[in-house]
């Protein structure tokens, strides 16, 4: 019991003061601007509405000045961003959001490959070289990448 004690009495000092810097971190952190992508690869009703539903909630939940937003879009998603395909559903959200400071961008090898041109993208999305290298340099600058 003379062992146990001394041990105990430092397991519980130890897990006060780890309660101590979880505590003291959002304090630590208060002026630190949040750094999110978020990947889209979702093309169908659900998934377009539930996507901007996504970002416009983390602009509210987080504030937009406490929040750099990037959404990624890929894949089937592709379509979701090009003003002349009938599967771009959600359009006035992504303008909405755009004025609301997020920044959309989507792969141009999925484009590629989807037979999507420049020209059919919606105008407030940007295309980048590839979906894979644009996750990994953000990540690599230390943003967080969220796939909802």
């Amino acid at each position: 019991m003379r062992r146990i004690l001394p041990l105990v009495a430092a397991l519980f000092v130890a897990c006060l003061l780890t309660s101590l810097s979880f505590a003291s971190a959002p304090h630590a952190a208060a002026g630190k601007k949040h750094r999110i992508l978020m990947q889209w690869t979702e093309a169908d009703t659900v998934g377009q509405w539930a996507m901007t539903k996504h970002v416009g909630n983390l602009l509210d939940d987080l504030g937009p000045e406490n929040v750099q937003l990037e959404v990624i879009t890929y894949g089937k998603a592709t379509f979701a961003v090009s003003a002349s395909r009938p599967q771009t559903l959600q359009a006035q959200a992504i303008e909405d959001l755009t004025k609301r400071g997020v920044v959309f961008h989507v792969c141009h090898h999925a484009m590629d490959l989807l037979g999507v041109k420049d020209a059919e993208l919606l105008p407030t999305v940007t295309p980048v070289k590839g979906a894979m290298w644009y996750i990994t340099t953000k990540y690599g600058e230390g943003w967080q990448i969220l796939r909802p």
